[in-house]
């Protein structure tokens, strides 16, 4: 008999490994591919070419040199007037860099920093650093100073490139370390000279700028730097070898620690195709993404390959966002949650100032459905047949780990709450957690991904490579996302909630996201998060943080707001998804991928349950 058993096993798992390799209906994304049908053809990542980063986007722009390719606006002039930079000095300036970067002493496969916000240079950085063959690491400004210094030492980094604004941040720690260049930017590199000259007679007649030169003698300003290309003679040869690594990007990763994300040329070049060739995007874009997160350098590197006239707002778009997309009137733009909650509320978009657009994207977090519904005017079930230009924005999703591309509701393919269709070059499938046991259509588990854009590894850090890419069972390497999902029959993905928000209250699932979706659609809330707390007696439990909507909750106190809340909760969800407290906030601080906060709230909140403390107003800084 149990020979027999194990027989019939065998011939079962045949069976369904003949399935997997049959071409028909089998019930499993990853190998029926359903939004195939939302492409014009299928996709082989074997067209994914053997170069280099910037080889590709010089390649791909050979006759686009004299369009421009930024177009440099900024809120000092209400988003209306702009410097435009052309292909051709966008190229011409990126060997400059090159040139003087290698005078400098820069080396291939040497680390190369940067700490600048979204500015013409840090593109540029990207692409030298490509020439050479060094990696560039665009660091996050939020790094703490003792991060920072431990990772340049740890790493023997050499030459930092920094934005004036942040060097007094973390002066104190770059003066600990070994770091032989420290080049300065201060926003005005990419103004004509006439205009620069006229902008330092000011500073030195009125004494504006703060010089920050004499104190360190390893400082100096960028357009000295640049200077150095003079000493370059001869022409620059352009580094690729298929193993090197192009790009670090800093993240918490799918595991929550501090990690550098390794990414090759091949998976930043895909990133790219993969919007371009599946004509993912028409038009131009609007750009206000920090080139430290990976959507950034996703985006980055997309816009220059697909020869995209781009937008550049370098800074932090969020209550200005309606005002800045009014004006520019960007056909495309890619954001997070907090641009369209703050659109929907805007008096650009109640006063119907804003058109022109083909894809408002939103990515980094699930969009909460009454946003997503009020701004396109659909509900739970709509499907898009077509092309309906009615939809104001669009669902994304992606990780650092794969260049954060991974899924779109690219035109003629919205559903609404989905997060989008997988992209070209990419598989995904949805799997029982932590294993290669592939579930099919509608079943939740764990989102993971394969393809030539999964990341190389983490730098310095095989223990935790190894706990997010698996290999498996078809020899594919699987980025296991911590993410639970599902797909439809239609190849829509549905993010449900992180592994890690879901915990037990008592012995139940307890999904934070879901929960703050709800309070989401009261009245009287203007946005939530819900975050879970240890608790001594039913192991942990959700608090909701509620950013109130003032104009509704005039005239009542927070008791009977809270009463309210409390009430409607306990009306419409489980019992153990009703918030155990709410916490009126101020805002809700947003971090620089445009995602709510949550370690800063829960930092600041200084709940302990233990000790029954817990505070019903808090106001961040």
């Amino acid at each position: 008999m149990i020979e027999n058993l194990q027989i019939n096993e065998e011939s079962l798992n045949g069976v369904i490994e003949n399935a997997r390799l049959d071409k028909s209906f089998t019930g499993y994304p990853s190998i029926d591919k359903p939004w195939l049908k939302y492409y014009e053809r299928e996709f082989d990542e074997s067209e994914i070419p053997d170069m280099s980063i910037y080889q590709l986007a010089l390649l791909s722009n050979k006759d686009n040199m004299n369009k421009t390719a930024i177009d440099l606006r900024t809120g000092a002039n209400d988003y209306e007037k702009g410097i435009k930079i052309s292909y051709g000095t966008l190229f011409k300036r990126i060997l400059m860099d090159a040139k003087a970067a290698s005078i400098i002493g820069v080396k291939k496969n040497e680390i190369v920093p940067f700490i600048l916000p979204n500015v013409p240079e840090a593109r540029i950085l990207v692409y030298s650093s490509s020439v050479i063959g060094s990696t560039t690491y665009p660091v996050s400004p939020l790094m703490p100073e003792n991060q920072l210094e431990e990772f340049i030492s740890s790493n023997e980094i050499k030459n930092l490139f920094i934005f004036n604004a942040f060097y007094e941040k973390y002066s104190k720690a770059l003066k600990k370390t070994n770091l032989s260049n420290i080049i300065v930017l201060d926003g005005s590199e990419s103004l004509p000279s006439y205009i620069r000259v006229f902008k330092d007679i000011k500073e030195k007649l009125t004494g504006e700028k703060k010089d920050i030169i004499k104190y360190d003698k390893r400082v100096f300003p960028y357009n000295e730097f640049i200077k150095y290309r003079k000493d370059f003679t001869g022409d620059i040869e352009p580094f690729y070898d298929e193993n090197h690594i192009a790009a670090i990007i800093g993240t918490s990763g799918t595991t929550g620690l501090p990690k550098g994300v390794c990414l090759s040329d091949r998976n930043i070049n895909t990133a790219a195709l993969s919007y371009k060739n599946g004509k993912v995007f028409e038009g131009n874009m609007m750009d206000a993404l920090i080139p430290s997160i990976g959507y950034g350098i996703s985006m980055l590197h997309y816009q220059t390959v697909d020869g995209k006239y781009i937008y550049l707002i370098p800074e932090l778009l969020t209550d200005r966002f309606p005002e800045a997309l009014s004006k520019i009137k960007p056909e495309n733009f890619p954001g997070g949650p907090v641009h369209y909650i703050n659109l929907l509320g805007s008096e650009e978009f109640k006063n119907g100032k804003i058109d022109n657009f083909k894809n408002l994207i939103s990515g980094g977090a699930s969009l909460p459905n009454a946003v997503e519904s009020e701004l396109n005017g659909v509900s739970e079930g709509y499907k898009e047949e077509g092309v309906n230009d009615d939809i104001v924005v669009r669902q994304g999703y992606g990780l650092s780990e794969n260049v954060a591309i991974c899924s779109f509701s690219k035109r003629g393919s919205y559903a609404f709450g989905s997060v989008g269709i997988p992209v070209p070059y990419l598989i995904v499938g949805v799997f029982k957690p932590d294993t290669d046991e592939e579930l099919k259509y509608g079943e939740p588990g764990e989102l993971c991904i394969t393809g030539p854009s999964v990341m190389e590894k983490y730098l310095n850090n095989d223990e935790e490579t190894d706990k997010v890419v698996k290999i498996h069972r078809d020899g594919k390497r699987w980025i296991h996302t911590k993410d639970i999902a599902y797909m439809d029959e239609d190849g829509h993905i549905f993010h449900v909630d992180r592994i890690k928000n879901i915990f037990m209250r008592t012995g139940f699932n307890v999904h934070p996201s879901k929960i703050s979706e709800f309070i989401n659609t009261l009245p009287y809330v203007s946005n939530s998060v819900v975050i879970g707390f240890d608790h001594p007696k039913e192991v942990c439990v959700p608090i909701a943080f509620v950013q109130l909507d003032e104009t509704m909750v005039k005239g009542m106190t927070d008791d009977m707001v809270e009463d309210i809340l409390m009430k409607e909760c306990y009306s419409n969800l489980e019992e153990t998804s009703v918030p155990y407290e709410f916490v009126f906030v101020d805002d809700l601080p947003i971090n620089l991928g445009g995602k709510i906060d949550v370690r800063k709230i829960k930092s600041q909140s200084d709940i302990d349950l233990n000790k029954g403390k817990v505070k019903k107003r808090l106001y961040f800084n």
